[in-house]
């Protein structure tokens, strides 16, 4: 149980006396029914109809109709003084809240903020049960007193009757809360690490089948799902006894008045009394503590936990999961080795083979029958408007995609045959957007831990040192410092990603973007280290320079072309287009955006013969 967050609780509600005194007197008036059931109904059968006075019997029961009205009425009454109370207490949190998440993110450059939407929804949860707390406890605690004395009012030893088997169950139920708590707790526990992995999981879905992870991953996610199922059905258990408390608080007295009747009527109790220690109990106690046990057993339990989550997590900086809690997400599985030998007749050729891939049967195709040779240590650049395909095509190549029609092989061997582990060993993918893990920067650089060859000592430093992420290790203090989202701008969580690609055995590296966020000095310095590493690289470029720095070029526009630079300027009209938006200026950012767009000139008019050493276009059917 958190004290702070109980004592915010208790001096919020202490600064509300009046409102909760204005509840108070409004609850006498909603109770009166409960003071006044038992006695209106024993009146109506004493007095009238036992005594064959039906008309006596009918004004004693249109009397409890009015008394039922006046406590509806101070029913009423009380919400606006519940909001008085609650309204206030919400403010007192988000201003808590507020100031915590400022003292986190100040200096680290952008917050969590799925912590500040928990924190927040958290918020509401205190607010909402502090509201059902204090509408289910005045009412019950004020029920009791009313019900014990106008059964004590009907005859004194009815009062034992009632009050001890109420005490008991009550005990039972207080003695019942902690457990209730330990298990709400785990169950928002489990449910909360479910949702946090499901959506990292989810979010780098590519980023896991690249890498061959699927199967721990999904192995991740069945242990959480069970741990939750497991969590539920604990509590479940232990929330089936409330019931056994219900029954002996209400029900038992029900049970020894009925089982007692005669006696005392035999005694001098007269009938109607009887039937109303009955109505006081099954119309007033019953539905009081059925609703007192749900009541604190459900939003009671949450607002226990809500605070406590509020006050620890108002007080540090929420802690970030571990990459560890998703399984491998980085280049290879750990101690794969380099794809060589006869699995790969071809060596580390990416060829696409009359390939064809489309979204919709109804849809034009981003790829038509296209072929493709991509020999082992060439460097090829993928451009063209943006919404073409580019990225489309880079997934064939890794085989994250199957094509609607040819073949993909990668070494020889068509991708469909290929497992994941094999997928993984032989090519790497890394998407627009990096991922970084909670964990120390060397962590983040090798995430498959220290058996990945290479990831630690000489070559770590020297990659570090290649790709230029060196300011960024200074500045955080080292491969050892902790890092995570919040301390790294887009283009060093970048820098991040291609530091472990780099460090990766996988020969074929395919950068989707991959350095979009980083300057054109800091994008060439990365392309040239990967150039210069072993293998093949293949590069989606936004700007002219990436083209410029490729063997061969592709083109995504209307009819796919391939060249160099040179030939695709004489050669491509739709080239020509996109180089002189790059060189106005726009080169900076993406390259036009197609994806609603007229016909270009590649595609409206005849190609023109392509001279002696041309861009030569994609091939087609047999050609």
């Amino acid at each position: 149980m958190s004290a702070p967050g109980w004592s915010l609780l208790r001096s919020e509600l202490a600064a509300r006396k009046r409102p909760l005194a204005m509840m108070a007197f409004w609850t006498l008036a909603e109770a009166l029914p409960a003071a006044l059931s038992g006695r209106l109904v024993a009146q109506a059968l004493d007095e009238g109809f036992l005594a064959a006075r039906p008309a006596v019997g009918v004004g004693w029961l249109l009397a409890l109709g009015a008394v039922s009205v006046v406590g509806a009425f101070g029913q009423r009454r009380v919400y606006p003084h519940v909001a008085d109370v609650v309204e206030p207490l919400r403010d007192a949190l988000a201003t808590r809240v507020v100031g915590a998440t400022l003292r986190t993110t100040a200096g680290a450059g952008e917050g969590d903020s799925a912590a500040s939407s928990r924190l927040a929804r958290q918020v509401e949860t205190v607010r909402d049960c502090v509201a059902g707390q204090l509408l289910i406890v005045r009412h019950f605690a004020v029920t009791v007193v009313f019900v014990l004395l106008g059964a004590a009012s009907l005859a004194p030893g009815l009062l034992p009757r009632i009050a001890l088997p109420l005490g008991a169950a009550l005990l039972a139920f207080l003695l019942l809360l902690p457990r209730l708590t330990i298990r709400q707790i785990a169950l928002l526990e489990a449910e909360e690490e479910l949702a946090e992995l499901a959506s990292r999981t989810f979010t780098a879905v590519g980023d896991i089948t690249a890498c061959g992870a699927v199967g721990r991953a999904t192995a991740r996610l069945d242990e959480v799902i069970t741990a939750q199922t497991r969590a539920r059905q604990a509590l479940a258990r232990t929330g089936a006894l409330r019931r056994l408390t219900v029954a002996a608080g209400a029900h038992l007295p029900a049970a020894l008045i009925l089982l007692d009747a005669g006696g005392l009527v035999r005694g001098g109790l007269p009938a109607g009394a009887v039937v109303g220690a009955l109505a006081y109990v099954t119309m007033s106690l019953e539905p009081a503590l059925r609703t007192l046990v749900q009541g604190v057993g459900a939003s009671g339990l949450r607002l226990t936990v809500a605070l406590d989550r509020l006050a620890r997590q108002t007080a540090v900086p929420p802690v970030v999961p571990s990459v560890h809690a998703v399984g491998a997400v980085g280049a290879v599985p750990v101690g794969m080795p380099p794809p060589t030998g006869g699995r790969w007749p071809h060596g580390h050729v990416v060829e696409l083979d009359r390939v064809s891939f489309t979204h919709h049967p109804q849809a034009d195709p981003i790829l038509d029958r296209f072929s493709l040779r991509i020999e082992d240590g060439e460097h090829l650049a993928i451009v063209g408007p943006s919404g073409i395909g580019k990225s489309t095509v880079a997934d064939l190549m890794a085989g994250l995609t199957a094509p609607t029609g040819g073949t993909v092989r990668l070494g020889g061997v068509a991708v469909d045959g290929l497992t994941a582990a094999e997928l993984a060993a032989f090519r790497v993918l890394v998407p627009q957007e990096a991922y970084v893990f909670a964990g120390t920067l060397r962590e983040n650089l090798s995430p498959l831990g220290p058996a990945l060859p290479g990831a630690d000592g000489e070559r770590l430093a020297q990659a570090v040192r290649l790709l230029g992420l060196g300011p960024v290790v200074r500045r955080l203090g080292g491969l050892d410092a902790q890092v995570g989202g919040a301390q790294l701008s887009a283009g060093e969580r970048q820098l991040v990603a291609l530091v472990r690609t780099y460090l990766s055995p996988a020969r074929v590296v395919l950068l989707d973007e991959a350095a979009s966020h980083l300057d054109p000095a800091a994008e060439a310095v990365v392309e040239t280290a990967f150039r210069r590493r072993p293998g093949t690289l293949v590069v989606i470029a936004h700007r002219i320079s990436s083209a410029l720095r490729a063997d061969r070029i592709v083109l995504l526009d209307g009819e796919p072309a391939v060249g160099t630079h040179a030939e695709l300027l004489a050669a491509a009209p739709g080239y020509r287009e996109l180089v002189a938006h790059w060189e106005n200026g726009a080169g900076r950012g993406a390259p036009p955006d197609r994806t609603r767009r007229r016909p270009t000139p590649l595609e409206a008019r005849p190609r023109p013969a392509a001279p002696a050493g041309a861009a030569t276009p994609v091939r087609r059917g047999g050609g």
